[in-house]
Parts: structure tokens; C-alpha cells; sequence
């Protein structure tokens, strides 16, 4: 889990992260003309490699309506007003600087719906002032037949949000959801954890939340804190649930997000098989929900 929030936050810290570089502007959103819909169609890529060259193409020909076509935020991008875009031109000139006069590629790779198209772009300048090449990935989702570079989370997350998408970005509130996911997975293995303690202190019963807050002076002092964090049911911008079997030989910990695609975008369920997670709309799931992955 750790590392799949570590790319999120890569991913979705969105001022575009584009080849470890935020490439999502371009002067031309300065000229409305620039986002108009009636610029010239472009044919759609075939291949990774074509529709990675074809968006840095498009942005340095400040013809922003048919590269982001072929972005995955392309859903916010259409939902952004003129005052919007207005808002957000300061943002995108300043990012301007981070691209490169020439892209080069070196090689893609196609697994299923995914792929990865690898580009040679500048890094820091050796001693003699020249910049260094480094060899960096660019993460491509195909959707409905045509390869579109980012993630599903990202497009999850602009479809949702439309045009607050960028506002939102800004403001960190991806960020902290993906460190709220982070800290609930950390959280929830611990649980299990504590889940075990007590009942080998308590005859093999397991304890609902309430309880386990009650009797948190069974346990370590630094422990016992972590416990009484969880005595509204709340934290880390997600609810959570402790249920017991009628024995009470068995237990089940449910966690969801307060506010989907706020604050978190999946839902828990841990056991002691583990801890799963799905993006589920912010209902509940199950051990066999489909869809549902077991964290390493």
C-alpha cells in the first residue's frame, strides 16, 4: 500500500506530473482561442509512443484542446469556464519552463490496458554547465480503445470533480487523501495486531472498537494513545468498525472514507487474512467483494 500511495501521490499531486516535470501548461492558455473547439481534428495516436510524442507536440503548438484529449484530465479540462482558465494561467505560464525544446523516446512497453513509454529528458547540469540525460516513464491507460497517458485514478478523480479538479489539486486535497489512505492501511495493520494482544489477554475474544477503547489500559502506553484516537470512530478522514462474531472468536474491521474522492477514494476490510481495499463508490466491502486487493 505504502507503495501504491507513493505513486498516487506522484500521480495525482497533479499539476500534471508529466516525465517528473509538471508539463500541464503551456502559454497558449493564455489565448482562449487556444481551447476553442474549433481548431483543426487531430487523428487519434495508434500507439503509446505516437500519443506521448502527439501531446508534447500539440502543447508546444498551443493547441491545448486536442492534447488534452488525450490526457486523462481532459474531463476537467473541458469543464474549466473562461474566468476558470483565467484563474489558473498564472500557475500554467510559471510551469512553462520545465519543458524541454526536443523529446526523445526510447522504447515502450504494453502490459493488458497499460503501458509505459520511456523518454529521455534533461536533468541536472554536470560540472561543465551541460544537463545531464536521464531516461524517465510515462504512464499510459487505454480507454476505449485509445491510449490516453495517465493513471485510472487520475481520471477517476477528474471525472468526479470536473472543473474543481485543478482547484482542488492545488489546494492538496489529493495529497492528503493519499496520505489518509497511507495512514488508515499502516492503521488497520496495526489493529490486527492489537486485535490479536487482546485476545490472547481475554480467552480468545476478540473486542468491538468501544471495547477496545475501554480496555486500552491492557496495553502498551504508546499503544494504549493509538487506541483512544479511535474513540469517536473516526480519523484519518475515514470512519471505521470493529464487529465481532456472536462467539466472538472472530472479527472484521470495516473502514470508509467520510467523503469518496475527498477524503480517501478506497474502502478497507481487514481480517486475520489481512487488509483489502477497493475504490467502492465509499460503501463498504467485504472479503470476497470483487475487485478488492490484498495489501502487501
Amino acid at each position: 500500500m505504502k507503495d501504491m500511495v507513493r505513486r498516487t501521490h506522484v500521480r495525482i499531486s497533479c499539476w500534471l506530473v508529466f516525465l517528473g516535470i509538471s508539463w500541464l501548461a503551456d502559454a497558449a492558455f493564455a489565448q482562449s482561442a487556444s481551447l476553442s473547439t474549433n481548431s483543426p481534428q487531430e487523428t487519434f495516436p495508434q500507439t503509446p509512443t505516437e500519443t506521448v510524442l502527439a501531446f508534447y507536440r500539440l502543447l508546444r503548438e498551443q493547441r491545448l484542446t486536442e492534447a488534452f484529449r488525450l490526457h486523462v484530465c481532459n474531463p476537467a479540462v473541458e469543464k474549466l469556464t473562461d474566468q476558470q482558465l483565467a484563474e489558473l494561467e498564472p500557475e500554467f505560464l510559471r510551469l512553462i519552463g520545465g519543458i524541454p525544446e526536443k523529446l526523445v523516446t526510447s522504447g515502450e512497453t504494453i502490459s493488458g490496458e497499460n503501458a509505459t513509454v520511456f523518454v529521455v529528458v534533461p536533468d541536472k547540469a554536470t560540472s561543465d554547465g551541460q544537463p545531464q540525460m536521464v531516461t524517465a516513464p510515462v504512464g499510459l491507460i487505454r480507454v476505449d480503445g485509445r491510449w490516453l497517458i495517465g493513471d485510472h485514478e487520475t481520471r477517476e478523480l477528474a471525472l468526479a470533480h470536473g472543473s474543481n479538479f485543478f482547484k482542488l489539486s492545488e489546494e492538496g486535497v489529493f495529497i492528503r487523501m493519499a496520505q489518509n489512505e497511507d495512514a488508515m492501511a499502516r492503521l488497520l495493520t496495526q489493529l490486527l495486531e492489537i486485535e490479536q494482544v487482546f485476545a490472547r489477554n481475554n480467552r480468545g475474544n476478540y473486542a468491538t472498537l468501544p471495547e477496545l477503547v475501554a480496555h486500552r489500559n491492557q496495553f502498551r502506553e504508546d499503544i494504549a494513545r493509538v487506541i483512544a484516537l479511535l474513540e469517536t470512530g473516526e480519523i484519518f478522514g475515514h470512519t471505521i468498525e470493529i464487529v465481532v462474531s456472536p462467539n466472538r472468536r472472530d472479527f472484521a474491521i470495516y473502514a470508509v472514507p467520510k467523503r469518496h474522492n475527498y477524503d480517501g477514494r478506497y474502502s478497507f476490510y481487514a481480517d486475520r487474512s489481512g487488509v483489502r481495499y477497493r475504490n467502492h463508490g465509499g460503501a463498504r466491502i467485504e472479503k470476497d467483494t470483487p475487485g478488492s486487493k490484498l495489501l502487501n
